[in-house]
């Protein structure tokens, strides 16, 4: 939902002014008459700015606007007296024969080229988070999206179909004249945000949001507020736009990847060369070009500038503000505009997830449909997102608590009055502003759209939303082999319960094995920043036998868990626990967790130990884990901490000691285990990914304690008998119980291409993946009534998937190599489906 929202907004976008005094106009050449990119366009008083790539320009500042002066490098300047009756200006410069050699560059002397080499070279004495050791600033953003009123007609259309060579009235269009009457007192849609930045060099760059405000919403969506629309600086190696990384042309690879010219030198406080670039790649998506406003003396960024044309038009400006003491330039502003575009290249948003494509079924119009009012209102449509700094301070004593976070949402954010956002706002919020919250609000309010959004999230996350409760639909349909259907209901308490306290529990119960397991549970928060909780839970239920998850594991939501439907070797184990979760850091969170469990076999089975056996057995235990992710991001809301982004790669830790005879525990073992995960899914190239698992455990281990890697494979004969549901990270050709470790390691590698997008609704995908075991396992004399093999050999298997063919079904098949291969040809193939259930939330 929150990218279908924000699609709405993209593709309705556009540029716009609110000063008083405005002026646009084009740039030509006076002989050819052909738009000048790129030119320089300035006032009297320097206010500047430099035309798009057609040559159109628009100018606005709080003073009156007495003359602007174009310039472009190889033609003669041209000053312009402005005309107060007048908004529109053509102004055609005459080729400078003097200047033309400066235009002139060769293959091997390229001076645009020279300059960005010193621009690259000289990022670590430029880039503000390099050469200081602290900033701060508030951030005013707004972002608006609306239409100038004049810009639509009043008419109202009137449209024919032509039949038979003669027009016949269809209807009556008022739509435009409506819609110019509500631009008149109104915007489309409205949001605001103030923010505290702090930055030290020991910590990552912290926003931490002081107030925001969503048309609509009385709680904002933070997920949607979370996306990263802008960079905050263009040092870095790779520049977001809507969510999707660009590559920098004045990163290392800068000059590999982009076409550069010097387009002009420009005075105002200081000089500067003005460098046009352009992605060289030739492909269907548009890549960025613009200008950057380099510094001749210091070789550092005055202002960058950056656009992507396709079907949709983004422009995305940076304003720097020399400080002298700190000799750094340092970001001021912020400005990304966008409307409908001119061409049909797709444009890529938010990292691929949203791809904006011609398509000619709505594109091409009906030639026997006559409009008597032919223009189309949807061009005039925009958004313009708007972020001022103030307040900066450079170099000051900083402290920033909650390590590694970078977003931050006060409690109260958004419930800020009105005398606060006096305060901060560096731009007035208009008459139409205000009648755009009144407006929006009246609607959100009888459509009861907040309520709406939080079901929604909800349900998407795998909860049914109430007032105080949240149904976990987790709990409400399974299948295995043991239990036949599971059926039940989960619930948790929410924060409209209380933000420190949680009661959670669930009911399930088995139609074959007609027992009723249950859980219940509660935690307490013990501390906001570091997302601290204490917990106790007790369950009666049935668990895998040789499973070993990793308690920092978060909880996940599946419409299927595909190894569920053929385990056969549960165990009834009833716990009782205690935890203690903290993070160290937001990238690195670790939990402390005591286990008692009371395990009885479903399956017949003995172990034999210390000259006893064992049937049903007690374990008491302490588990500590920790999980880092080092390149990820991390935000905290009033609802809790949340992902941003996943970066990779990702380690976890689990250490668990068991230690007989305390509460009348029956043995002691100890058990590691070690995960990493790395994935690289470079944009429109499809995605790579590795995964490795390592466990290693010693003492009196029965088989539930010991490791199985994680199979997949019915234990059946014929393939088609075999036919069930794949997993992504599962040995899909290893039969269930067939090997278990005491000490093992896996990799994992899997690459994913991009989808076959051979229609609209028809674009499957293809994956190829590689699996690899090693374990073995002692004392294997200790289990009775149980055989199984070791993986002292090495396992292998290999295969693909055709994902998405039918509403996200598709299928899997693979095949089973090296040391394991089994004679019968046949048992050596997994042929399974697949199903793809993606929301982008």
């Amino acid at each position: 939902m929150m990218y279908k929202f924000l699609f709405f907004v993209l593709f309705l976008c556009g540029s716009m002014v609110y000063s008083q005094h405005q002026i646009s106009g084009i740039v030509k050449d006076a002989k050819t008459n052909t738009p000048l990119p790129f030119a320089n366009v300035i006032t009297q008083e320097g206010t500047g700015t430099i035309t798009d790539r057609e040559g159109n320009f628009t100018i606005t500042q709080s003073d009156s606007i007495t003359k602007i002066i174009s310039s472009y490098i190889g033609y003669i300047s041209e000053e312009i007296a402005v005309n107060p009756s007048q908004n529109y200006y053509t102004i055609n410069l005459q080729p400078s024969i003097e200047n033309l050699g400066q235009v002139v560059i060769s293959a091997n002397d390229n001076p645009a080229k020279r300059i960005i080499q010193q621009v690259i070279d000289r990022k670590k004495q430029n880039d503000p988070e390099r050469v200081l050791n602290s900033f701060e600033f508030t951030a005013y953003s707004k972002l608006l999206v609306t239409a100038n009123p004049d810009s639509i007609s009043s008419t109202i259309d009137t449209i024919y179909k032509i039949e038979d060579g003669k027009r016949r009235l269809v209807r009556i269009d008022s739509s435009d004249y409506e819609l110019k009457q509500q631009l008149e007192k109104s915007h489309f849609y409205i949001t605001e945000k103030v923010s505290d930045f702090k930055f030290t060099k020991s910590e990552e760059l912290r926003e931490n949001v002081l107030a925001t405000r969503m048309a609509g919403l009385e709680e904002p969506i933070y997920r949607a507020l979370a996306i990263q629309m802008q960079s905050f600086s263009f040092y870095d190696d790779t520049y977001t736009i809507f969510g999707t990384e660009y590559t920098n042309p004045i990163s290392h690879s800068g000059l590999r990847n982009y076409d550069f010219k010097i387009l002009d030198t420009i005075q105002t406080n200081r000089k500067a060369y003005l460098i046009y670039y352009k992605q060289k790649e030739k492909d269907a998506v548009a890549g960025l070009e613009g200008v950057l406003y380099i510094d001749t003396e210091t070789y550092a960024l005055q202002k960058a500038v950056a656009q992507l044309k396709g079907m949709i038009d983004v422009n995305a400006v940076q304003n720097f503000e020399f400080y002298p003491k700190e000799n750094v330039w340092f970001p001021i502003s912020k400005t990304l505009k966008m409307k409908k575009g001119e061409n049909e290249k797709a444009v890529s948003l938010f990292g691929g997830k949203i791809k904006l494509e011609n398509d000619a079924s709505v594109t091409d119009k009906d030639s026997t449909v006559v409009y008597t009012d032919d223009d189309d209102t949807s061009k005039q449509i925009y958004m313009i997102l708007n972020e001022q700094n103030s307040n900066i301070q450079l170099n000051t004593p900083i402290k920033i608590k909650g390590k590694g976070l970078k977003l931050a949402f006060e409690e109260d954010s958004y419930r800020k009055n009105e005398d606060f956002w006096k305060q901060y706002r560096t731009d007035s919020l208009t008459a139409r502003g205000r009648e755009t919250y009144t407006y929006i609000d009246s609607i959100a309010k009888a459509e009861n759209f907040q309520k709406n959004v939080a079901f929604f999230m909800k349900l998407m996350n795998g909860y049914l939303h109430t007032n105080y409760i949240d149904l976990d639909l987790r709990y409400l349909l399974k299948y295995n082999n043991y239990e036949g259907f599971r059926l039940g209901m989960g619930a948790i308490t929410n924060k409209n319960f209380s933000t420190k306290y949680k009661i959670h529990g669930y009911g399930v119960y088995g139609t074959s094995d007609k027992n009723f397991k249950f859980g219940i549970g509660a935690d307490a928060r013990l501390n906001r920043l570091t997302n601290t909780w204490l917990g106790i839970m007790y369950s009666d239920d049935l668990t895998e036998a040789g499973s070993h998850p990793f308690i920092t594991d978060g909880r996940a939501f599946y419409v299927f868990q595909p190894r569920l439907f053929n385990i056969t070797t549960f165990q009834k184990t009833r716990n009782i626990h205690l935890s203690l979760s903290h993070n160290i850091t937001s990238k690195a969170r670790l939990k402390i967790q005591l286990d008692k469990n009371d395990v009885i076999p479903t399956f017949e089975y003995l172990f034999h130990v210390n000259d006893q056996d064992y049937y049903a057995y007690k374990t008491s235990t302490a588990t500590a884990a920790i999980s880092w992710q080092p390149k990820s991001s991390f935000m905290l809301t009033p609802d809790g901490f949340d992902q941003i982004e996943r970066g990779f790669p990702t380690f976890t830790f689990q250490a668990k000691q068991a230690v007989a005879g305390i509460l009348n525990s029956d043995f002691n073992f100890t058990k590691l285990n070690f995960r990493t995960y790395y994935e690289i899914q470079p944009l429109h190239k499809g995605k790579t990914s590795f995964q490795l698992d390592a466990g290693m455990a010693f003492g009196e281990l029965p088989i539930g304690e010991l490791y199985h890697t994680y199979p997949n494979n019915p234990n059946k004969g014929a393939i088609m008998r075999r036919f069930s549901v794949a997993g992504i990270d599962n040995f899909e050709t290893m039969y269930f119980d067939e090997f278990y470790s005491d000490r093992y390691i896996t990799l994992q590698a899997r690459h994913e291409f991009v989808p076959f997008a051979f229609t609209d609704k028809f674009q499957p995908q293809l994956a190829l993946f590689s699996r690899y075991a090693l374990g073995n396992v002692s004392n294997v004399t200790r289990h009775e009534f149980v055989n199984f093999d070791n993986l002292s050999q090495g396992y292998y298997e290999s295969g693909l998937e055709i994902n998405r063919i039918f509403k996200g079904f598709g299928l899997s098949g693979a095949y089973r190599y090296g040391p394991y291969h089994l004679p019968n040809f046949d048992d050596n193939i997994s042929f399974k489906f697949t199903y793809s259930f993606n929301v982008n939330f």
